[in-house]
């Protein structure tokens, strides 16, 4: 852990360094593209939504044959830790994600809100309410999701599912604890706030993940962009946990996957999975791989 959070030390000062560049307006659009350097074939890198509705399935079918091809497959956190390391995987990620010992969490979002949270993971989503009680502010409003629609397998695990089954080489370009690490460094009293704006949006979460997906199925990454953050109410003051949310889960991510992604890429003929969202705009990953000498072309779906 302390590895890791030496590592992303140095990546929240290179994602400053990025902020205060211009944006150039490019990579607004555009779920797959071909990597290449210096003339040569490197990969594609496809940009993901972490969903399971069947719409989805129509992409999966249109990339599957350049997935075939490949030598390796890459992918944000593989579905669960423990698949390579139990005691990792079950033990550290929960004890990173409750209080300390003598904190609950409706001290510091106050019972009412509390209640709500306590309605929604525990009476619909099925967690036990002791633990509901000891969760950081981030787990739980990393917890809150709109129940599956469908019983498909989310788009990124079918290609991992995939690709194993091929015999592929597999990597992964975030692990679990970084992301829990971006999360944890994220100041309290933002992820109170973002997680009293998750709860106060709940009923309007069915339609925020339909425009999500309707905006994916266009390729728009710019709107998808937008919407990540449409949970936060839009007034002036609400700006600083907008950028805050964006900095710990989407930009400083952004460099960590592309920092892991040059291994699969320096041994050519990979395809790379991450959310879309990471491909958008100068921060996102495409904008990054350019500054590392790769150059990156879209290509039609």
């Amino acid at each position: 852990m302390r590895r890791i959070m030496s590592l992303l030390v140095m990546l929240i000062i290179s994602v400053n360094v990025v902020s205060a560049e211009q944006d150039s307006g490019r990579f607004t659009e555009g779920v797959f593209w071909k990597i290449e350097k210096e003339g040569e074939f490197v990969g594609y890198i496809f940009g993901t939504l972490h969903m399971n509705d069947e719409r989805i399935a129509k992409i999966h079918d249109k990339v599957t044959p350049y997935l075939d091809d490949a030598m390796s497959f890459a992918m944000e956190s593989f579905p669960s830790d423990h698949y390579w390391n139990p005691y990792q995987g079950s033990q550290l990620i929960k004890s990173d994600m409750v209080l300390p010992k003598g904190e609950t969490l409706d001290q510091l979002i106050g019972p009412e809100t509390y209640q709500r949270v306590e309605t929604v993971l525990s009476g619909l989503l099925g967690m036990k309410p002791e633990l509901v009680k000891t969760l950081r502010p981030w787990a739980a409003m990393r917890s809150f999701a709109v129940r599956a629609k469908s019983n498909k397998v989310i788009l990124d695990y079918a290609l991992l599912d995939r690709a194993a089954s091929q015999d592929k080489e597999l990597y992964q370009v975030e692990s679990i604890e970084e992301f829990i690490v971006t999360l944890q460094e994220m100041p309290l009293d933002a992820q109170v706030a973002l997680l009293e704006f998750t709860v106060a949006s709940y009923d309007d979460m069915y339609q925020i993940i339909d425009d999500m997906l309707d905006s994916y199925l266009k390729q728009d990454l710019q709107t998808m962009f937008q919407i990540s953050t449409r949970f936060i109410p839009q007034q002036p003051e609400n700006k600083q946990w907008r950028d805050i949310y964006l900095k710990h889960v989407v930009l400083n991510r952004n460099i960590v996957m592309e920092h892991y992604m040059r291994k699969a890429m320096r041994e050519r003929n990979t395809f790379i999975a991450v959310g879309a969202i990471h491909l958008y705009g100068d921060k996102g990953v495409l904008a990054l791989m350019e500054k590392d000498g790769y150059s990156v072309t879209q290509q039609d779906l």
